[in-house]
């Protein structure tokens, strides 16, 4: 204990006896004159009230230590993954089973301070051992160390036991956790170190987003342990349905093989798909003989209209260029001098156009209305790709395109001077330009030269200039090629013509020609490409859930100026394969984020329609699927990683043992050096100025002495 001030303790002593002074001097007469006794009993109440308010002054601080013993904690981690199960079924009567794991736990902890735990994906604190159930679909050992290391932070933890047949299919490699971990790992080995005969799905490759219209080829990968060269077939099935085969030899026990497989992704949607190999006698399971995955099928079809200011080379390369794409349809407008149109009329609407492409257009012919509608279709959402040349009318664009462009001009010519194509910076990291060599900009170089327009050019902001030119060797800073997205506007413009003689070079430079036909299907992509301005978004928080685990969905409201909305009702129904509907409320996390927790659904796929509403009126739904299927990554390996699990042991300093030694793992545990009680030492400390006690006894000091006083006739 010790007691310390804010100030010089001496100080207090030189103030103290100023108070003393101070106390005599009041009493050494009195009116009337009272006794000596009586006059010293008031100066020692004046003394020790000036006191008491001299040693608050000077802030006195009390301290004191406290000593406090701590047991140590032992954190018991099991794996509760479906492998542990598997061990289970290939043991049989031979080994011991998951209870028998848990037993021998409970009885080598029985006389610890135990925390316990499970884990698959993640970590899990239980009251009791017996209460874990297994089937998890996830093994991740590395995630489940560092996580108790974190929760059992303000804790004396002496050591981990961790029970597991070292089969981790998620995180970080272990042993990499294990070298720097504070406290030694025991491991309990469970399952069976024996090679068993099997034949499983290592993996399936294929593209989880594509396009309507497409052959999706499907890449199976197909292992063999155990087994002579054989045939076996693949089988692709969605919803039961056979959609392709092959066949393929068994390779060599302990090799792998491919088998490919092909589909139509058919029209936009979700697929369901599953792909299954054949079964052989005595396989370890069957389980890991198939495999569920999805497939996303977007909309890829779409019509292009190309207006023309009036015939040129450069119209027919984009024709053919387009032509060459199996999912677009071209419809084709060129105007005459006179005003009319070549193949057809000028669309009095743009709502069955996806994308527009103007070449020279607005020009001299057109109209205004003819240009003010174009720039109402693009204001309104349809993208335009535009094309800068001769037969163009600076003016009219100006006047109607100018403000929807990503270049405008400032100062307008109607000559043209040849010139080079000089890719930016920019270029080499955009869609735009995702192309062969990007980021050699040398060979653009090596092509004809373009037709570059003298006018004036300057970038719109927020644009992206993805390249300029060069004339006679000098790069110019006027954009040539540029793209932007504003709201729901996408645009892009090209203020050079004379591409169509990258179409007719030599055949050593038909390799840099055929770049530019990249870039055109890029732009035409890239503006083609919806984005996601929907304002209410619910979507699955997985591609894919396992039978068993709770189903998460996520959801976002927005209002017509795309602000979140947080306070939103956003109802959910959830419909089965048979007919079945389930009403559902997401629930809001702020800022407008929606979350909802369906907890576990039989394994199936489920459509849901989400609605959300905001004082009655509707903001907004969106649909989707959830697909809930049995999950095979915990069986795609069936013999236990006993050599792991020692490794992990030997590393962090602990130890291996068999399910069988619960002695054994009790007494390794007791004498691990980290396995002492931890003696802590907290120091607490009072600031008697801030207790009120103090202020009751100088006010009882003062109502004593006035007490005194008064009765005493000095009132």
């Amino acid at each position: 204990m010790d007691l310390s001030f804010g100030s010089s303790p001496w100080l207090l002593i030189l103030a103290a006896l100023l108070a003393a002074a101070v106390a005599f001097w009041s009493y050494r007469t009195t009116i009337p004159h009272i006794t000596v006794a009586r006059r010293a009993t008031l100066g020692t109440l004046r003394f020790v009230t000036l006191f008491v308010v001299l040693f608050l002054i000077f802030e006195p601080i009390f301290q004191r230590s406290r000593a406090t013993t701590q047991e140590p904690v032992v954190a018991v981690l099991v794996d509760q993954s479906e492998s542990m199960l598997l061990a289970d079924s290939l043991l049989a009567a031979s080994g011991p089973s998951t209870n028998d794991v848990l037993s021998a736990l409970n009885r080598a902890t029985s006389a610890m301070d135990v925390r316990a735990f499970g884990f698959g994906s993640r970590l899990n604190a239980v009251n009791s051992l017996d209460s874990l159930a297994f089937g998890l679909d996830r093994t991740d050992i590395a995630s489940a160390l560092s996580e108790v290391v974190t929760t059992l932070a303000d804790q004396p933890l002496a050591a981990v036991i961790l029970a597991s047949d070292g089969l981790y299919n998620a995180g970080a490699n272990p042993l990499h956790t294990a070298e720097r971990f504070p406290v030694p790992i025991f491991t309990v080995a469970h399952g069976d170190s024996s090679a068993r005969r099997d034949v499983r799905i290592e993996g399936v490759i294929t593209n989880e987003l594509t396009y309507s219209g497409l052959e999706v080829p499907v890449l199976v990968r197909v292992r063999n342990d155990g087994y002579d060269s054989a045939p076996f077939q693949v089988t692709l099935l969605e919803n039961g349905a056979i959609l392709s085969t092959a066949s393929g030899m068994l390779p060599p026990t302990g090799a792998e093989t491919s088998v490919e497989l092909t589909f139509e992704s058919g029209e936009a949607g979700r697929r369901d798909l599953n792909v299954v190999i054949t079964r052989f006698r005595e396989e370890a399971t069957y389980r890991n003989n198939e495999s569920r995955f999805e497939v996303r099928v977007l909309d890829q079809k779409k019509s292009i209209l190309l207006l023309a200011g009036g015939p040129s080379p450069d119209v027919a390369a984009l024709s053919r260029l387009i032509s060459q794409d199996d999912t677009a349809t071209l419809t084709i407008r060129t105007q005459k001098p006179d005003g009319s149109w070549h193949e057809g009329e000028f669309p009095t609407s743009f709502e069955e156009s996806d994308l527009v492409i103007a070449v020279g257009f607005p020009g001299d012919a057109t109209t205004p209305t003819e240009a003010q509608s174009l720039a109402d279709a693009v204001s309104g959402g349809v993208p335009i790709f535009y094309v800068h040349d001769r037969s163009s009318n600076p003016a009219r664009l100006q006047q109607s395109l100018a403000p929807l462009l990503p270049a405008s001009i400032t100062t307008p010519r109607s000559s043209f001077v040849p010139g080079t194509f000089d890719q930016t910076p920019a270029a080499a990291s955009h869609a735009v330009f995702d192309i062969d060599d990007r980021r050699d900009g040398s060979r653009w170089r090596r092509l004809p030269p373009l037709s570059l327009s003298e006018s004036v050019w300057e970038a719109a902001a927020g644009a992206t200039v993805l390249a300029t030119s060069q004339i006679r060797g000098v790069s110019l800073p006027d954009p040539v090629l540029v793209v932007m997205r504003r709201g729901i506007v996408k645009s892009a413009a090209m203020t050079a013509h004379g591409f169509w003689r990258w179409q007719i070079v030599p055949e050593d430079l038909e390799a840099d020609a055929a770049r530019f036909s990249q870039v055109v299907d890029n732009i035409i992509q890239w503006l083609y490409a919806a984005d996601d301005d929907r304002l209410v978004r619910v979507e699955p928080t997985e591609s894919s859930f396992a039978e068993g685990e709770p189903v998460l969905l996520r959801g976002e409201v927005y209002d017509e100026a795309l602000r979140p909305v947080s306070d939103a009702s956003l109802s959910v129904q959830l419909t089965s394969e048979q007919g079945q509907v389930f009403p559902y409320e997401m629930q809001p996390r702020g800022n407008g984020r929606y979350a909802l927790d369906m907890g576990v659904l039989p394994a199936g796929t489920y459509a849901y329609s989400a609605t959300a509403r905001l004082d009655e009126t509707e903001l907004g739904s969106d649909t989707g699927s959830v697909t809930i299927g049995r999950r095979t990554v915990e069986f795609r390996q069936t013999q236990a990683d006993f050599d792991l699990l020692r490794q992990i042991s030997s590393r962090s300093g602990g130890s291996i043992h068999a399910v069988e030694d619960a002695r054994g793992l009790e007494e390794a545990v007791r004498t691990s050096p980290t396995f002492q009680p931890v003696t802590q030492v907290s120091m607490e400390q009072i600031r008697l100025w801030q207790r009120y006690p103090f202020l009751i006894l100088i006010l009882l000091l003062l109502s004593v002495e006035w007490f005194l006083r008064k009765r005493w006739g000095m009132v």
